[in-house]
């Protein structure tokens, strides 16, 4: 290009526009260009959140906001709103003297001693049965099987396994045996595991299945060649895989067993005496029974508190565990 022209050329005016301005208009209309796209694609992510994000505000949010308030006053299930307390409700869960402590702290050793007995079982046994049923030819119908239980309603399990387990119930009538599962101790705590064993086994061995399909098969053949058993081959090559949704499957466990209620309340109503009591069944009675809701509210949000204690807890413990 000549020297004459090298720092000027003529814009499609017939203008001479210096070759540096040109470049800088053209860079600030993508520049504004690339704004506008930033900006549509901005309001499109939101468009697509906000219908989850009302929900979680109208179901999810709102709602506990409102049980705080019920918790910080002397609510009635009949009369509505009392004065406010503040944090007495709480309080008072911590002062051993109140029937309301006792009550809550006896009913929490309860609920704990169901999640110690059946959190192990329902993690061991979902797994073990979904690695035979990787074993086994027919997958399909295995698992259709063994999931079918989930189908099922809480209160139409509590109903079935109450008349199974009853005195007169089909079990004791079949096996020849006088055992008072539902009225007697330890036989009520192992009837209600039984049938919450029965009853979710089928979502824990779906999750367990999906992770050991998902284990390469190179690690298997190699261990297969070795002469591992299948034992051996569960033990060494599965359960070391399948760790991060093992602990999925245990945090899952721990919340459902914390929250029990149906079972409990249908098969043995809380008894023999208060023995099969759950801090779920201690919550609804006060806040439906007794009408103190307030005082069921706070017991309810440290419940929640607990609850997440302990699932960081076990987090924690295998996460930690799994790096070793």
């Amino acid at each position: 290009m000549a020297p004459a022209t090298r720092q000027a050329q003529l814009s499609a005016e017939g203008v001479a526009v210096p070759a540096p301005a040109r470049v800088t208009v053209a860079f600030g209309r993508a520049n504004a260009r690339g704004r506008r796209n930033g900006y549509r694609e901005h309001l499109q992510g939101w468009a697509f959140v906000l219908p989850y994000f009302l929900c979680f505000c109208a179901f999810v949010a709102a709602p506990i906001i409102f049980g705080i308030d019920i918790s910080l006053h002397h609510w009635n299930g009949i009369t509505g709103a009392g004065p406010f307390a503040g944090g007495l409700q709480y309080t008072r869960l911590f002062n051993d003297s109140t029937p309301d402590a006792q009550r809550f702290w006896a009913d929490l050793g309860h609920t704990a001693l169901f999640v110690g007995i059946s959190v192990p079982l329902l993690w061991a046994v979902p797994t073990a049965v979904a690695y035979l049923i990787f074993l086994a030819p027919l997958k399909g119908l295995f698992r259709v099987i063994f999931f079918a239980p989930v189908m099922l309603s809480p209160t139409a399990v509590g109903v079935l396994w109450a008349f199974l387990l009853g005195n007169t119930g089909a079990v004791n009538t079949l096996l020849g045996l006088h055992v008072t599962w539902l009225v007697s101790q330890p036989y009520a705590w192992i009837s209600i595991d039984i049938a919450t064993l029965w009853w979710t086994l089928g979502v824990n061995m779906v999750i367990m299945y999906a992770a050991i399909s998902q284990i390469p098969g190179t690690s298997v053949e190699a261990a297969t060649l070795d002469g591992a058993s299948h034992f051996g081959l569960f033990r060494r090559i599965v359960l070391p895989q399948v760790k991060p949704v093992s602990l999925v499957v245990i945090v899952l466990a721990t919340i459902a067993s914390f929250n029990l209620f149906a079972q409990s309340y249908i098969m043995t109503g809380g008894g023999p005496g208060t023995s099969t009591e759950t801090l779920s069944m201690w919550i609804w009675r006060t806040g439906f029974d007794i009408f103190n809701l307030g005082s069921a509210s706070a017991m309810a949000f440290v419940m929640g508190v607990i609850l997440l204690a302990i699932g960081i807890a076990e987090y924690a413990y295998i996460r930690r565990g799994s790096l070793r």
